[in-house]
Protein backbone atom coordinates (compact mmCIF):
# COMPACT_ATOMS: atom_id res chain seq x y z
CA UNK A 1 0.00 0.00 0.00
CA UNK A 2 1.43 3.27 -0.71
CA UNK A 3 2.42 5.75 1.92
CA UNK A 4 -0.09 8.58 2.30
CA UNK A 5 0.97 12.34 3.07
CA UNK A 6 -0.84 14.22 4.70
CA UNK A 7 -1.53 17.85 3.96
CA UNK A 8 -3.77 19.92 6.54
CA UNK A 9 -5.22 22.72 5.50
CA UNK A 10 -5.34 25.23 8.64
CA UNK A 11 -7.45 28.29 8.98
CA UNK A 12 -7.20 31.26 11.42
CA UNK A 13 -10.12 32.30 13.34
CA UNK A 14 -12.24 33.82 10.90
CA UNK A 15 -16.21 34.65 10.82
CA UNK A 16 -17.53 31.61 9.79
CA UNK A 17 -18.69 31.10 6.44
CA UNK A 18 -21.15 28.55 5.74
CA UNK A 19 -20.08 27.49 2.12
CA UNK A 20 -17.33 25.48 0.42
CA UNK A 21 -16.46 27.01 -2.67
CA UNK A 22 -15.21 24.12 -5.27
CA UNK A 23 -14.26 24.41 -8.73
CA UNK A 24 -12.78 22.62 -11.54
CA UNK A 25 -9.13 23.01 -11.94
CA UNK A 26 -7.43 25.54 -14.24
CA UNK A 27 -3.51 25.64 -13.80
CA UNK A 28 -2.58 29.08 -12.87
CA UNK A 29 -5.79 30.35 -11.57
CA UNK A 30 -6.44 28.19 -8.50
CA UNK A 31 -6.80 29.70 -5.67
CA UNK A 32 -7.20 27.16 -2.88
CA UNK A 33 -6.09 23.60 -1.91
CA UNK A 34 -6.13 21.27 -5.51
CA UNK A 35 -7.20 17.99 -4.88
CA UNK A 36 -7.92 15.30 -7.82
CA UNK A 37 -10.36 11.88 -7.98
CA UNK A 38 -8.87 8.30 -8.65
CA UNK A 39 -8.92 6.65 -11.74
CA UNK A 40 -9.08 3.10 -10.93
CA UNK A 41 -6.37 0.44 -11.75
CA UNK A 42 -6.62 -3.03 -11.79
CA UNK A 43 -3.08 -4.69 -10.12
CA UNK A 44 -2.73 -8.20 -10.77
CA UNK A 45 -0.24 -9.88 -9.38
CA UNK A 46 1.10 -13.33 -10.65
CA UNK A 47 2.94 -15.94 -8.30
CA UNK A 48 4.75 -18.28 -9.74
CA UNK A 49 7.96 -20.81 -8.91
CA UNK A 50 10.81 -22.18 -10.45
CA UNK A 51 11.28 -25.69 -9.22
CA UNK A 52 14.79 -27.24 -9.73
CA UNK A 53 15.08 -30.98 -9.11
CA UNK A 54 19.17 -32.47 -8.28
CA UNK A 55 19.40 -36.51 -7.90
CA UNK A 56 21.64 -38.20 -5.75
CA UNK A 57 24.77 -39.17 -5.66
CA UNK A 58 23.39 -42.38 -4.98
CA UNK A 59 20.05 -42.65 -6.42
CA UNK A 60 21.02 -45.64 -8.98
CA UNK A 61 21.22 -47.57 -5.34
CA UNK A 62 18.26 -46.00 -3.73
CA UNK A 63 16.40 -49.63 -4.28
CA UNK A 64 18.93 -51.67 -4.04
CA UNK A 65 19.98 -50.74 -0.71
CA UNK A 66 16.72 -48.52 0.80
CA UNK A 67 14.11 -50.23 -1.42
CA UNK A 68 13.07 -46.36 -2.56
CA UNK A 69 11.51 -46.37 -6.08
CA UNK A 70 10.48 -42.85 -6.90
CA UNK A 71 13.53 -41.01 -6.48
CA UNK A 72 15.11 -38.12 -8.73
CA UNK A 73 17.08 -39.80 -11.45
CA UNK A 74 17.84 -36.86 -13.92
CA UNK A 75 18.03 -33.06 -13.36
CA UNK A 76 14.85 -31.32 -14.31
CA UNK A 77 13.99 -27.23 -13.79
CA UNK A 78 10.43 -26.34 -14.75
CA UNK A 79 8.15 -23.66 -13.91
CA UNK A 80 4.73 -23.85 -11.95
CA UNK A 81 1.76 -20.95 -11.63
CA UNK A 82 0.80 -20.91 -8.48
CA UNK A 83 -1.93 -18.25 -8.22
CA UNK A 84 -2.94 -14.82 -9.38
CA UNK A 85 -4.03 -11.73 -6.84
CA UNK A 86 -5.58 -8.95 -7.55
CA UNK A 87 -6.36 -5.40 -6.14
CA UNK A 88 -7.41 -2.01 -6.90
CA UNK A 89 -5.24 0.56 -6.52
CA UNK A 90 -5.79 4.80 -7.97
CA UNK A 91 -4.02 6.97 -9.86
CA UNK A 92 -5.36 10.78 -10.47
CA UNK A 93 -7.81 11.12 -13.05
CA UNK A 94 -6.31 14.41 -14.76
CA UNK A 95 -9.94 14.92 -15.79
CA UNK A 96 -11.40 14.99 -12.23
CA UNK A 97 -8.89 17.52 -10.39
CA UNK A 98 -10.82 20.43 -7.76
CA UNK A 99 -9.85 23.23 -5.83
CA UNK A 100 -11.29 24.05 -2.19
CA UNK A 101 -11.29 27.63 -1.63
CA UNK A 102 -9.34 28.19 1.53
CA UNK A 103 -12.05 30.05 3.61
CA UNK A 104 -12.88 28.79 7.50
CA UNK A 105 -15.27 25.76 6.10
CA UNK A 106 -14.44 22.64 8.05
CA UNK A 107 -14.22 21.17 4.73
CA UNK A 108 -11.05 22.92 3.91
CA UNK A 109 -8.87 20.51 6.32
CA UNK A 110 -8.45 17.88 3.56
CA UNK A 111 -6.36 15.05 4.18
CA UNK A 112 -4.36 14.04 0.63
CA UNK A 113 -2.52 11.07 -0.47
CA UNK A 114 1.11 11.53 -2.21
CA UNK A 115 -0.53 12.09 -5.48
CA UNK A 116 -2.61 14.69 -4.19
CA UNK A 117 -6.31 12.04 -4.40
CA UNK A 118 -8.68 13.32 -1.31
CA UNK A 119 -8.33 10.77 0.84
CA UNK A 120 -10.53 12.36 3.99
CA UNK A 121 -11.79 15.00 4.95
CA UNK A 122 -11.29 16.27 9.03
CA UNK A 123 -9.82 13.20 9.65
CA UNK A 124 -7.02 12.32 12.37
CA UNK A 125 -4.18 13.41 11.12
CA UNK A 126 -1.60 10.29 11.22
CA UNK A 127 0.27 8.83 9.01
CA UNK A 128 0.08 4.76 7.86
CA UNK A 129 3.30 3.44 9.15
CA UNK A 130 4.36 0.62 6.78
CA UNK A 131 6.08 -2.53 8.41
CA UNK A 132 9.65 -2.79 7.18
CA UNK A 133 10.62 -5.45 4.58
CA UNK A 134 12.16 -8.64 6.04
CA UNK A 135 14.26 -10.84 3.85
CA UNK A 136 12.83 -14.33 4.39
CA UNK A 137 15.78 -16.58 5.26
CA UNK A 138 17.05 -18.86 2.93
CA UNK A 139 17.18 -22.51 4.60
CA UNK A 140 20.95 -24.24 3.58
CA UNK A 141 21.03 -27.63 2.19
CA UNK A 142 22.40 -29.77 5.06
CA UNK A 143 26.08 -31.11 3.40
CA UNK A 144 25.62 -35.09 4.28
CA UNK A 145 29.35 -35.20 3.96
CA UNK A 146 29.71 -33.89 7.47
CA UNK A 147 28.27 -36.82 9.33
CA UNK A 148 30.27 -39.59 7.19
CA UNK A 149 32.08 -41.50 9.10
CA UNK A 150 35.62 -42.73 8.23
CA UNK A 151 35.02 -45.75 6.98
CA UNK A 152 32.25 -44.13 4.56
CA UNK A 153 34.73 -41.56 2.88
CA UNK A 154 37.85 -43.98 2.27
CA UNK A 155 35.54 -46.66 0.42
CA UNK A 156 36.84 -47.34 -2.51
CA UNK A 157 33.84 -47.13 -4.81
CA UNK A 158 30.47 -45.25 -5.10
CA UNK A 159 28.49 -48.77 -4.29
CA UNK A 160 30.45 -49.22 -1.43
CA UNK A 161 30.23 -45.55 0.03
CA UNK A 162 26.34 -46.40 -0.51
CA UNK A 163 25.97 -49.04 1.66
CA UNK A 164 27.40 -48.31 4.52
CA UNK A 165 25.80 -44.89 4.04
CA UNK A 166 22.40 -46.91 4.01
CA UNK A 167 23.37 -48.73 7.10
CA UNK A 168 23.95 -45.09 9.30
CA UNK A 169 20.25 -44.63 7.97
CA UNK A 170 19.13 -47.58 9.18
CA UNK A 171 20.84 -47.20 12.53
CA UNK A 172 20.10 -44.09 12.98
CA UNK A 173 16.08 -45.10 13.00
CA UNK A 174 16.55 -47.73 15.17
CA UNK A 175 18.40 -45.01 17.49
CA UNK A 176 15.23 -42.87 17.88
CA UNK A 177 12.80 -46.09 18.51
CA UNK A 178 14.99 -46.65 20.99
CA UNK A 179 14.76 -43.43 22.64
CA UNK A 180 10.98 -42.68 21.57
CA UNK A 181 10.61 -46.35 23.95
CA UNK A 182 12.63 -45.31 26.52
CA UNK A 183 15.10 -48.28 25.64
CA UNK A 184 18.58 -46.23 24.71
CA UNK A 185 21.46 -46.91 26.91
CA UNK A 186 22.34 -43.50 27.53
CA UNK A 187 18.42 -41.91 27.64
CA UNK A 188 18.45 -37.77 27.33
CA UNK A 189 17.47 -36.15 31.14
CA UNK A 190 14.35 -34.61 30.05
CA UNK A 191 11.75 -34.04 27.32
CA UNK A 192 13.59 -30.89 26.05
CA UNK A 193 16.56 -32.54 25.82
CA UNK A 194 15.37 -35.45 24.08
CA UNK A 195 13.84 -33.45 21.39
CA UNK A 196 17.15 -31.68 20.76
CA UNK A 197 18.28 -35.32 20.35
CA UNK A 198 15.75 -36.20 18.13
CA UNK A 199 15.79 -33.55 15.86
CA UNK A 200 19.35 -34.11 15.21
CA UNK A 201 19.26 -37.49 14.55
CA UNK A 202 16.14 -36.42 11.38
CA UNK A 203 18.34 -33.96 10.42
CA UNK A 204 21.61 -36.60 9.87
CA UNK A 205 18.65 -39.19 8.48
CA UNK A 206 17.44 -36.43 5.80
CA UNK A 207 20.96 -35.31 4.68
CA UNK A 208 21.60 -38.89 4.11
CA UNK A 209 18.90 -39.80 2.45
CA UNK A 210 19.07 -36.35 0.06
CA UNK A 211 22.10 -38.44 -1.26
CA UNK A 212 19.72 -41.57 -2.53
CA UNK A 213 15.86 -39.39 -3.36
CA UNK A 214 17.89 -36.20 -4.49
CA UNK A 215 16.69 -32.74 -3.48
CA UNK A 216 13.89 -30.57 -5.12
CA UNK A 217 15.00 -26.45 -4.67
CA UNK A 218 12.53 -23.87 -5.39
CA UNK A 219 12.46 -20.04 -6.63
CA UNK A 220 9.19 -17.85 -5.86
CA UNK A 221 8.63 -14.71 -8.42
CA UNK A 222 6.31 -12.73 -8.66
CA UNK A 223 5.29 -10.18 -11.39
CA UNK A 224 2.88 -7.39 -11.33
CA UNK A 225 0.56 -6.49 -14.54
CA UNK A 226 -1.06 -3.57 -14.51
CA UNK A 227 -5.00 -2.72 -16.48
CA UNK A 228 -6.50 0.85 -16.19
CA UNK A 229 -9.82 0.05 -17.67
CA UNK A 230 -12.47 3.05 -20.13
CA UNK A 231 -15.63 2.49 -20.75
CA UNK A 232 -14.19 0.94 -24.17
CA UNK A 233 -12.47 -1.74 -22.37
CA UNK A 234 -15.08 -4.62 -22.70
CA UNK A 235 -13.29 -7.71 -23.98
CA UNK A 236 -14.08 -11.41 -23.94
CA UNK A 237 -10.87 -13.69 -24.18
CA UNK A 238 -8.06 -11.39 -24.51
CA UNK A 239 -4.35 -12.66 -24.26
CA UNK A 240 -3.42 -11.15 -20.38
CA UNK A 241 0.33 -12.70 -20.15
CA UNK A 242 1.78 -15.83 -21.38
CA UNK A 243 3.02 -18.50 -19.13
CA UNK A 244 5.94 -21.23 -20.25
CA UNK A 245 6.43 -24.32 -18.32
CA UNK A 246 10.62 -23.82 -19.10
CA UNK A 247 10.46 -19.88 -19.04
CA UNK A 248 7.72 -18.48 -16.50
CA UNK A 249 5.93 -15.88 -16.91
CA UNK A 250 6.29 -14.35 -20.17
CA UNK A 251 4.96 -11.61 -22.29
CA UNK A 252 2.23 -11.54 -24.96
CA UNK A 253 3.98 -11.20 -27.81
CA UNK A 254 6.20 -14.26 -26.61
CA UNK A 255 4.51 -17.50 -28.52
CA UNK A 256 7.14 -20.17 -26.41
CA UNK A 257 4.21 -19.38 -23.49
CA UNK A 258 0.48 -20.84 -23.42
CA UNK A 259 -1.91 -17.54 -23.40
CA UNK A 260 -3.80 -16.33 -19.84
CA UNK A 261 -7.08 -14.86 -21.08
CA UNK A 262 -9.14 -12.14 -19.61
CA UNK A 263 -12.47 -10.91 -19.54
CA UNK A 264 -13.68 -7.45 -18.93
CA UNK A 265 -17.33 -6.89 -18.94
CA UNK A 266 -18.63 -3.49 -17.96
CA UNK A 267 -22.34 -4.41 -15.61
CA UNK A 268 -23.48 -0.71 -15.95
CA UNK A 269 -26.40 -0.01 -18.15
CA UNK A 270 -24.99 1.97 -21.73
CA UNK A 271 -25.83 5.75 -21.41
CA UNK A 272 -25.05 8.12 -24.48
CA UNK A 273 -26.28 11.90 -22.64
CA UNK A 274 -27.72 14.37 -24.95
CA UNK A 275 -25.71 17.02 -26.64
CA UNK A 276 -26.64 19.71 -23.69
CA UNK A 277 -26.23 17.57 -21.27
CA UNK A 278 -22.44 17.29 -21.98
CA UNK A 279 -21.98 21.14 -22.34
CA UNK A 280 -23.60 21.56 -19.45
CA UNK A 281 -21.31 21.90 -16.97
CA UNK A 282 -21.86 20.11 -13.07
CA UNK A 283 -22.70 22.60 -10.28
CA UNK A 284 -19.41 21.98 -7.53
CA UNK A 285 -20.75 23.68 -4.44
CA UNK A 286 -19.46 20.70 -2.09
CA UNK A 287 -16.93 17.92 -2.18
CA UNK A 288 -16.90 16.06 -5.16
CA UNK A 289 -16.46 12.30 -5.33
CA UNK A 290 -17.12 9.25 -6.99
CA UNK A 291 -19.69 6.41 -7.44
CA UNK A 292 -17.98 4.07 -9.10
CA UNK A 293 -19.37 1.88 -11.30
CA UNK A 294 -19.46 -2.25 -11.66
CA UNK A 295 -17.57 -4.42 -14.38
CA UNK A 296 -16.44 -8.43 -13.94
CA UNK A 297 -13.19 -9.14 -14.48
CA UNK A 298 -11.98 -13.03 -15.08
CA UNK A 299 -8.64 -14.54 -15.56
CA UNK A 300 -8.34 -17.66 -16.65
CA UNK A 301 -6.41 -20.48 -19.01
CA UNK A 302 -7.94 -23.34 -21.43
CA UNK A 303 -8.16 -25.73 -18.29
CA UNK A 304 -9.41 -23.44 -15.02
CA UNK A 305 -10.44 -19.94 -13.76
CA UNK A 306 -7.97 -18.20 -11.90
CA UNK A 307 -9.87 -15.62 -11.08
CA UNK A 308 -13.72 -13.79 -10.89
CA UNK A 309 -15.11 -11.37 -8.89
CA UNK A 310 -17.27 -7.85 -9.70
CA UNK A 311 -14.81 -4.40 -9.36
CA UNK A 312 -15.92 -1.34 -8.61
CA UNK A 313 -14.46 0.98 -11.20
CA UNK A 314 -14.18 5.07 -11.15
CA UNK A 315 -14.11 5.44 -14.80
CA UNK A 316 -17.63 3.39 -15.04
CA UNK A 317 -19.64 5.52 -12.77
CA UNK A 318 -20.28 8.82 -12.18
CA UNK A 319 -19.13 12.26 -9.99
CA UNK A 320 -21.40 13.96 -7.32
CA UNK A 321 -21.41 16.13 -4.93
CA UNK A 322 -20.87 16.19 -0.94
CA UNK A 323 -23.35 18.67 0.48
CA UNK A 324 -22.02 21.58 1.21
CA UNK A 325 -24.36 21.38 4.58
CA UNK A 326 -22.02 19.15 6.06
CA UNK A 327 -19.31 21.29 7.03
CA UNK A 328 -21.44 24.38 7.16
CA UNK A 329 -20.43 26.30 11.08
CA UNK A 330 -22.51 24.12 12.98
CA UNK A 331 -20.94 20.87 12.00
CA UNK A 332 -17.45 19.06 12.07
CA UNK A 333 -18.12 16.25 9.75
CA UNK A 334 -15.58 13.18 9.28
CA UNK A 335 -15.20 12.05 5.26
CA UNK A 336 -13.17 8.95 4.99
CA UNK A 337 -12.58 8.07 0.90
CA UNK A 338 -11.76 4.69 -0.63
CA UNK A 339 -8.23 6.51 -2.93
CA UNK A 340 -8.89 3.75 -4.95
CA UNK A 341 -12.13 4.61 -6.52
CA UNK A 342 -12.99 8.04 -4.67
CA UNK A 343 -16.14 6.69 -3.23
CA UNK A 344 -17.23 7.33 0.16
CA UNK A 345 -16.22 4.76 2.36
CA UNK A 346 -17.43 6.30 5.90
CA UNK A 347 -19.73 9.26 7.15
CA UNK A 348 -19.57 10.59 10.63
CA UNK A 349 -21.53 14.12 11.60
CA UNK A 350 -20.49 15.59 14.89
Amino acid sequence: MKQIAFLIFSLAALPCLAQTDVSSFLSGTAEGAVYSLPATTIEITVDAICVKRTPGEFHRYADKFLRLNNVISAEEKYWELQNVNVELTGKADPQKMFTVKLNNSTASNLQLTEEGILAGINTDNHKEETAPLVAAAKRKSIDARQYMTEEILQATSTAKMAELVAKEIYSIRESKLAIVKGQAENMPQDGVSMQLVLDELDKQEKAYLALFTGTTDTTSVSRKIYFTPTAESDTVKSTLFRFSRKLGVVDNENLAGAPVYYDFRNLNSVYIPLPDEVKKPLKKEGICYNVPGKAEFRIYTTIKTLYNSELPIAQLGTTEILSKALFNKDARTKVTFDTATGTIINIEKQ
